[in-house]
């Protein structure tokens, strides 16, 4: 006898729940790996809300100016996320930092006669996690991953090698 509504709902909504829960522990595996934290730690800047406040106690404005400066260094911070990059000298000692955790974790593995292993496990976490992501609606390379298989242009098809090879005009 098929289920009812209500338990195709909960075992639905049950699913859900643990994609989402497996979604943050992938996050949260994410952000420690990667030393983010780390970084957050060294390039810690006070937050706009307390230059907010700090200014605002300091020039002894009225309510009214202080919920629209608030209002406008939210509306900034939220504009330079967007815009923020990894540049200069701090991502290189990211970089540098990370590199010499590695290579001494790679040292502790070779002691304990898992080196071979550690390599080859480190591999395939540096192939996976710089993969990339597409925007959305950007097309893949791969025209079966796109709607209606559309190619990108450049993409050389069957019928246009053959058509190349008999010398036949180019149908566009």
């Amino acid at each position: 006898m098929p289920a009812s509504v209500e338990e195709k709902l909960k075992a639905y909504r049950k699913k859900k729940e643990e994609d989402r829960i497996s979604a943050r522990r992938k996050d949260a595996l994410t952000y420690l790996f990667s030393l983010q934290w780390l970084k957050e730690l060294l390039t810690a800047s006070p937050s706009p809300e307390t230059i907010t406040e700090e200014y605002n106690s300091d020039t002894n404005l009225n309510s009214e100016d202080k919920d629209t400066s608030h209002e406008a260094d939210i509306d900034n911070s939220e504009n330079n996320d967007d815009t923020v990059k990894d540049e200069g000298y701090m991502s290189w000692y990211f970089f540098i930092i990370k590199l010499l955790l590695w290579l001494v974790l790679q040292a502790i593995f070779v002691e304990l006669e898992f080196g071979a292993v550690f390599f080859i496990i480190s591999g395939f976490y540096l192939m996976f996690t710089n993969m990339g992501k597409r925007r959305q609606g950007e097309a893949s390379a791969y025209s079966v991953f796109n709607p209606n298989c559309e190619s990108i242009d450049g993409t050389l098809t069957a019928q246009q090698f053959e058509n190349e090879i008999r010398h036949r005009n180019v149908q566009r």
